[in-house]
């Protein structure tokens, strides 16, 4: 038996039924009709939904174990690999000395080891250079030395993601006109079906498989250069701890699929243009080709303690780019906003008053203006924390020129308009 396919009038909710006079979909109920294409369009096929990646298998050898030692941390449980010349005394995440040596035993192997370029002297710079010139920084940072209490060399273990992706999103979107007849106002909607479909590739998208290290610190430290990488060597990680992934490739996935969908979500919407008003109806996101390599990335660990208070400092070991916890001081963020907005707005009234347009309309918007130039300077001022953050998208990790576009259809559906009496001030009495 073929299935009914019933279609719904997008204006009233009526079914749609085909007028072979016209070749178009009537609604008895409100009178308007349609172009098949667009009542299909809002009803694409979508295909096969979802991003899947194909999970590496190389794991450690037995004879990987002459070469490598591996420890166990008693307090946190984080699992350590360094080389067999290397001793650890210390866990490099909680800093408890009763770490234990142990074997290398399963596991999946890093394929790839990023090299740290960034000294520890340098490291330390960058970590004293940090205080400087912050507003926005807590007085505690600020009235007592702040000294280094750990400082830890590691390589911390990611996974990189590989994937061709197709994006199919449909919008519903609106021209909107507005004019004045009389005493009236009369507002003129055209309401349209937008169909994007469009494809990219990705290349080395990265997610941290370590368990104690929080994702919006080591996104904030992308990017990585991997062209520098070299193939995995245990004398690699000479002078230098490695965390043992905790958290395998599948675990990861959805955090890769969430950058991959909102990075081809935001390309797709960026082709929709010249509407008043845009909302997404559906949305379809696949992949082909998913693959996922482990890799090892260079990261120094520093950590101050303030008023009983553990603070952690990352700086990516190959670039220098540092990020940490410290969160922005609330009294200095509200000082600093309220002078601002006071200014602003104070100067605006000045230059209304001079101009003789000084009424509560242009003083409201003078208002509106002054809070967004006073969130605009605070939200600068934070920006100098450098304060970890996850990243929304992977749009640094396209492949350039892969973006294409495959299908790009706009369809007009229908016409609606409202009428508002105009109430004239000088009438009242």
């Amino acid at each position: 038996m073929m299935n009914t396919i019933a279609y719904k009038c997008p204006c009233c909710g009526a079914p749609l039924a085909y007028s072979n006079a016209s070749n178009r979909l009537e609604c008895a109920s409100c009178g308007n009709s349609y172009d098949i294409e667009a009542i299909e369009a809002m009803n694409p096929d979508q295909g096969n939904d979802g991003v899947q990646f194909a999970m590496p298998t190389d794991t450690f050898q037995p004879g990987d174990a002459e070469a490598m030692q591996a420890y166990i941390c008693k307090s946190c449980g984080a699992e350590l690999m360094t080389e067999g010349t290397t001793t650890a005394t210390e866990c490099p995440y909680c800093g408890s000395p009763t770490i234990l040596p142990d074997r290398i035993e399963g596991g999946v192997k890093p394929e790839l080891v990023i090299p740290f370029t960034v000294t520890k002297e340098q490291a330390q710079q960058a970590f004293d250079g940090y205080f400087k010139g912050k507003r926005l920084l807590p007085n505690i940072f600020l009235h007592t030395r702040n000294r280094i209490a750990e400082m830890r060399k590691l390589y911390v273990p990611y996974w990189l993601f590989d994937c061709d992706a197709h994006g199919s999103v449909v919008y519903d979107a609106e021209k909107q006109q507005t004019e004045r007849k009389g005493e009236w106002e009369i507002t003129r909607i055209k309401h349209y079906i937008a169909h994007r479909e469009g494809s990219m590739c990705f290349e080395n998208i990265p997610v941290d498989g370590s368990e104690k290290l929080d994702n919006r610190i080591t996104e904030s430290l992308e990017p990585y250069d991997l062209s520098a990488a070299v193939p995995f060597k245990p004398a690699v990680l000479a002078g230098a701890l490695a965390d043992h992934a905790d958290v395998d490739a599948k675990a990861c996935e959805g955090r890769a699929v969430e950058r991959v969908e909102t990075s081809i979500s935001d390309a797709l919407r960026g082709t929709v243009n010249g509407y008043s008003r845009v909302t997404e109806r559906s949305k379809s996101i696949s992949a082909q080709g998913g693959k996922v390599t482990p890799v090892l990335m260079p990261v120094w660990l520093i950590t101050t303690e303030k008023e009983g208070k553990a603070y952690t400092f990352a700086i990516n070991g190959q670039t220098g780019k540092l990020t940490c916890d410290v969160p922005a001081d609330r009294k200095k963020s509200l000082a600093w906003g309220g002078g601002v907005f006071a200014g602003v707005l104070g100067l605006s009234a000045l230059a209304l008053g001079l101009a003789d347009q000084l009424a509560s309309g242009t003083l409201l918007l003078a208002a509106i203006l002054a809070a967004i130039v006073a969130l605009i300077v605070v939200g600068c001022l934070r920006g100098q924390l450098k304060q970890a953050a996850q990243q929304s998208a992977a749009g640094g990790y396209v492949r350039e020129g892969s973006f294409h576009l495959d299908v790009n259809a706009d369809h007009f559906l229908y016409e609606s308009t409202t009428k508002r009496k105009i109430e004239n001030n000088t009438q009242k009495k």
